[in-house]
């Protein structure tokens, strides 16, 4: 992964880089990290990587029941992978509305499909409400014996629904781990079967993260991004703009927003015409350089010489972060996005996120 910076040497201030050295030995304290350091992460690999596969054969569609901030990086994780085959994973729960529970329902009645339930604490009404109206389908479709083979709970320490749900009804179960919050889970059971179910390699995926996290990153150019989003908070423009090129990562930018506690994120779909206010924005560009697809395209003028869409989307995205404007910004850049680029994009997002949190609690 690549990261390039324009703007920001205003915003780096000697005051804050040194207070990087506190906010990474904080986060290396936490939780999630320290799973990542003596690789308890993987202790389930061989559990989770059965059960996805056992889902994956017997099912049309697995659906993600989880909701809030995790629900968003469930989503950004699984999104970010589409699978060339096999089931289609659906992540559902942050909803209410009667038009999308229609829509889900009318999508799973004509297909066989399973329940991967996600939760890191007491559940809320959306998410009991998701749970207990596709569990009863489940039911209606497969009976007492077949449903229980096809639901399995990811619960947290605080869980009263599915942790009593797996008890009384003898369904699989296995911890979310205490401590982690929505936005720091991105190496934690509740994100790791989902993945998996959706036919990612969890394993070359926890070996990106690992890599992000031990890699000397951060004593150089990463730690740059977290200090200047806090400085441009703390300096009260407090608006960063997440400019996502390509459809993979449109959730990714999604759980940004949701992830972001004392500042304001906003997702911008790429290319438009300039910034969509007359804010100052902080942005962040978000690019895959090659993509998995490419179409080669009948001349137009402005389009690449060798009619490459791939090449046209890379081209036009670096004029757009190359250009001159009085906006700080960086552009994050990935070769071609697959497992591996995929955890060390959420663990450096994770550290990212941490620092600036730090910093603007300090």
């Amino acid at each position: 992964m690549k990261i390039e910076k324009y703007g920001l040497e205003e915003l780096i201030t000697e005051e804050l880089k040194g207070k990087t050295g506190e906010a990474l030995d904080r986060l290396w304290e936490e939780p999630w990290v320290k799973a990542a350091m003596d690789k308890s992460d993987r202790r389930r690999e061989a559990f989770i990587q059965e059960t996805a596969q056992r889902f994956r054969a017997n099912s049309d569609i697995i659906v993600i029941v989880a909701d809030g901030a995790l629900a968003g990086l469930i989503d950004a994780a699984v999104s970010a992978l589409p699978a060339e085959d096999g089931p289609k994973v659906r992540v559902f729960g942050s909803t209410l509305s009667p038009l999308e529970y229609g829509e889900i329902l009318t999508e799973l009645q004509e297909a066989d499909f399973s329940l991967i339930a996600v939760s890191e604490g007491e559940e809320s009404v959306p998410l009991r409400g998701a749970y207990t109206c596709l569990k009863q389908l489940l039911l209606s479709k497969y009976g007492p014996e077949g449903a229980g083979g096809r639901i399995i709970a990811v619960a947290g320490k605080e869980s009263r629904l599915l942790a009593m749900e797996a008890a009384d009804n003898d369904y699989p179960a296995i911890p979310q781990p205490d401590g982690v919050s929505a936005a720091y889970a991105a190496n934690t059971e509740g994100v790791l079967l989902p993945l998996e179910a959706g036919g990612a390699d969890i394993g070359r995926y926890l070996d990106g993260f690992y890599d992000m996290l031990a890699s000397p990153f951060w004593d150089l150019d990463g730690a740059d991004y977290g200090i200047a989003r806090a400085a441009y908070s703390l300096r009260g423009r407090s608006v960063e703009e997440i400019q996502i090129w390509q459809k993979q990562l449109r959730s990714f930018g999604s759980w940004q927003e949701l992830a972001a506690e004392q500042r304001q994120v906003k997702t911008v779909r790429m290319p438009v015409e300039k910034i969509l206010s007359s804010e100052e924005n902080f942005r962040t560009t978000i690019l895959i350089e090659e993509d998995e697809e490419d179409i080669m395209m009948p001349y137009f003028e402005g389009c690449n010489q060798d009619g490459s869409l791939n090449m046209l989307l890379k081209e036009t995205a670096e004029r757009e972060f190359a250009e001159e404007d009085r906006d700080p910004k960086i552009k994050l850049s990935v070769e071609q996005m697959d497992a591996y680029a995929l955890g060390q994009l959420l663990a450096f997002a994770q550290l990212s996120n941490g620092i600036t949190e730090y910093l603007l609690k300090a």
